[in-house]
């Protein structure tokens, strides 16, 4: 039956003498009385024994993610070497190591994480090379991508890749070469790389 209150016209729904329902007049659905929840709260059912009530959403979590910078990087034509990371750019929930015997970002959440890394090479030389991007987990490779190259200029690499997690000692480093061997090749500071959970 519809109520006015100090002026305020509600409708309201009782049952056995006790107020179940209240729509307000903006159109609020109020929950045994004027008790409209908060802003983003939804309905949760009680079950078959209790009445509904206003609660925050369940299944929601806080974005895990890194996005980095990488410092210039000499390849040594010898192999592998692992790109220097710069800076965190921003994140969350994943550990950024940039010290010389780091250079490795660790999650600190379990789940799927999607990978990917953007190497920018410099160098000053013509002739053949092939250049060599890869992303490792513990220290072995999960995803390689390559490319040659035959005139002096810079060029970008991308290499992606889904690799799961365990959350505390899994991690990732970024690497790379270059196969020419006596000259001078280097993954430039314009490198990036972004690393994000997926939903589980």
């Amino acid at each position: 039956d519809p109520n006015s209150q100090n002026g305020n016209t509600s409708m309201l729904f009782s049952v056995h003498g006790g107020e179940r329902f209240r729509f307000g007049r903006h159109g609020q659905l109020g929950i045994a009385g004027a008790n409209y929840g908060t802003a983003g709260q939804v309905l949760k059912s009680g079950g078959s024994g209790a009445a509904p009530t206003w609660g925050d959403a369940g299944g929601l979590t806080t974005e895990i993610f890194a996005y980095v910078s990488f410092g210039t990087t000499y390849d040594t034509n010898s192999g592998y070497v692992t790109q220097d990371v710069s800076s965190l750019q921003s994140g969350n929930g994943i550990t950024v190591d940039n010290s010389n015997s780091g250079e490795r970002l660790t999650p600190t959440v379990a789940g799927k994480y999607f990978i990917m890394y953007m190497c920018n090479w410099l160098w000053s030389f013509s002739g053949g090379a092939t250049f060599y991007n890869r992303i490792t987990k513990n220290g072995s490779e999960q995803q390689r991508s390559t490319f040659s190259k035959y005139d002096p200029g810079s060029h970008t690499n991308i290499t992606m890749c889904v690799i799961t997690m365990n959350g505390s000692s899994d991690y990732v480093q970024f690497e790379g070469y270059e196969n020419k061997s006596g000259q001078a090749a280097y993954m430039g500071n314009l490198s990036r790389a972004v690393m994000f959970k997926l939903r589980d």
